[in-house]
Order: structure tokens, then sequence, then C-alpha cells
């Protein structure tokens, strides 16, 4: 595993060295209550114009980009991404928080309505918080995920309670300083650390008004399931097997190309990569040999030349190398190079695996 458990703290550790690079404190049940209770009692971020939310969201975004070095330093110590992905990472939060405040302020404002025969009234539409946002998020992107949610959260009014992923606490907890440092609303935006047990606190709370989460449907069931009694609104992304198709008529360099970056940018972990290709019978040996030859040219490791970055999860590495191994007897698989693959997935194209591979 890339994180220990030790006197009540989460010992993180670099899953491309294995080597300790931070810490955080587990919260205890009166940490997470406490937090809560904070945050549906705090009324001042709420009671800012929307005009003026979508400001303080955006002089916080520059601040992030000026401090960009720290935060993308805690991105990859405990991801280990390489430095591409990092980029691509911070750029998507960048643009993210730049554009989200551009739309808050069309789609949350208050608009006019017909009163219809009701001559001497006024009809409108105005949006209002819905309270506190919990948020659960995941290790695969532990900056735009949690961040992105929170920026989300915050724009509409809400206080957020951000619970991220134990495996990637570092990067969510930069940010946090940095909102304390600069911001002034310490209280619209707190984080809780710890296992599962953190999570249900916030989704089982009765003073969570929202849930928000991204991970397993496994998981993704349970938290519906809690939220269900109380009609509590909850936000789920959660895991699907995403095909990509490609058909005779298609630019075939293009179709390689992108099947190449959807299925192996972050190293393949990401909720919407590309997990699966059908490919047209007319031009599939084609494709078949222009991939094949992608594929073994791209490596995995920890230098700098190398392309892809380690599973954050070792329990995920494992998963993986189990499907593989499944099927190796059975169809052809395609591989590139790894410098280490103890701790890396060697670039693997499997050919055609069967129906009732786990694989697909």
């Amino acid at each position: 595993m890339a994180i220990k458990i030790e006197n009540n703290q989460i010992i993180i550790l670099s899953p491309a060295t294995m080597q300790q690079v931070g810490q955080v404190e587990i919260s205890s049940s009166d940490d997470v209550e406490n937090a809560l209770l904070i945050a549906k009692e705090y009324k001042d971020w709420a009671s800012l114009s929307l005009k003026k939310r979508c400001s303080l969201i955006n002089k916080f975004r520059k601040i992030v980009l000026k401090n960009g070095e720290e935060v993308k330093k805690a991105l990859k110590d405990e991801t280990g991404k390489k430095d591409f992905d990092v980029f691509v990472e911070f750029f998507t939060f960048l643009e993210h928080s730049k554009e989200i405040s551009k739309i808050a302020k069309k789609a949350l404002k208050k608009s006019k309505r017909s009163s219809g025969l009701m001559k001497n009234k006024k009809a409108y539409v105005q949006y209002e918080p819905m309270g506190v946002a919990g948020i659960i998020s995941p290790w695969n992107y532990p900056l735009a995920t949690p961040i992105n949610s929170t920026i989300d959260a915050l724009l509409a009014g809400n206080n957020v309670v951000l619970k991220p992923s134990e495996h990637t606490p570092l990067t969510p907890q930069v940010i946090k300083n940095l909102w304390d440092e600069h911001m002034g609303y310490k209280e619209a935006f707190q984080i809780v650390h710890g296992l599962g047990d953190v999570g249900r606190m916030l989704v089982d709370s009765k003073d969570t008004d929202i849930i928000c989460f991204t991970g397993s449907t496994a998981v993704g069931k349970k938290i519906a399931k809690g939220c269900a009694p109380s009609l509590k609104p909850c936000i789920l992304e959660l895991g699907g097997k995403d095909p990509m198709i490609v058909l005779k008529d298609a630019p075939l360099n293009r179709a390689v190309e992108s099947a190449i970056f959807g299925g192996l940018s972050n190293a393949g972990q990401t909720c919407i990569s590309t997990e699966e290709v059908f490919v047209e019978d007319e031009i599939f040996d084609k494709f078949l040999s222009k991939i094949s030859d992608r594929i073994k040219n791209i490596k995995s490791g920890e230098s700098s030349n190398a392309d892809l970055g380690p599973m954050i999860v070792s329990q995920t590495k494992d998963k993986v190398h189990e499907h593989i191994n499944e099927v190796k007897d059975s169809c052809d698989i395609i591989i590139g190079n790894s410098e280490d693959k103890g701790k890396y997935i060697t670039p693997t194209l499997v050919v055609d695996p069967p129906e009732s591979a786990r694989i697909v």
C-alpha cells in the first residue's frame, strides 16, 4: 500500500519510490461533528452576493496559480504522476475554476418569470444555497476532483466539509492551507481526514444537506441508500466501462492516438478512460498493427523519459495484473516497456479477450 496507519496518522508514501512524503492526522468522530456544526452555523459565506463569491473564487484561483509549485509538488509526491499529467490536472483546476465562475454568474442569478394572468404580481426564480455540502473524493485526481467540486459548492453559497481520499490527502490539504491563509472565510471550507468511516459520518449526519461522491459503484450504492431515508440529495459519479468505437471511415492515425491518450493518460487511472476499443472489420488489422507499434514504444517507470507513472493504489495494480494474467493464455497480448515491473504496470494491449473475462 502507498499509505500506513500509525499513531492516529495516515502516513503517505510515494507510489513511485515508496518513500514517505507526508502525513495527516485522522479526524475523530468529535472532529467531524465539530466541523459539521461549524459549517451548519456559519453564515458569512452564504450571505455574500453571487457576484462577490465569483470574485473571491477568481481571487483564489490566482492564489493557487501563484503557489503552483507547492501544489504540483504535493500532487506529484503523493501520486507519482509524470510531469505532463501533473500539468494537465493543475491546468484543469485553473480552467474549471475560471469558467465555472463565469457560468455561475448566469446560471445562478435571479431571473424573472411571467406571472401569467396575475398581472399585479411579480414572479422570479432565485436559487438558494443547499446548506452544508459533504464531499467525498477519490485518489486518481486529488486536485481536480475534490477542489473543483468544492469550488462548485462554494459558488452556490454552500459551506463545504471535504473528506479527501486517504491515499491522497496532501494536495487537498495544501489547497486548504492556501484558502485559510489568503481568503478569510476559513469556516466555509473545512477538511476532515480518515478512512471510509469518516465518509460515512458525512453521509449519515443530519447536518449535511447534500453529498457529492466520486468513486466506485459499490460505495455509491451505499451512499444512495444512506441518503434515501431523509431524501438527502446526492451527486454520484461512479465507475463505468467506457468504449471507443472506430468506424471504417475514421482517420486511422488520429483514432490510434485517441485510443492511446484515452486509455493510458494518467496511467489509465481516469474515470472516463478508454477501456475497450471496438473497430470495424474492414480496418481492424491496420488499426491493430498501428496501435501495437505505438504500445511497444511506450514505457512506464520513474525516470523522466518514461511515459507512464505508477498505480497510485497498490490494490489497483494487483487487480490489473490479475485481469491480464487471466487472459494471457487465451488471446494475444501486446506489451510495451517498464523500468520496474514490480511497481509499474507495463503498457499493455489485450486483443479479443473472451467475453467471460473480468477484463471485459
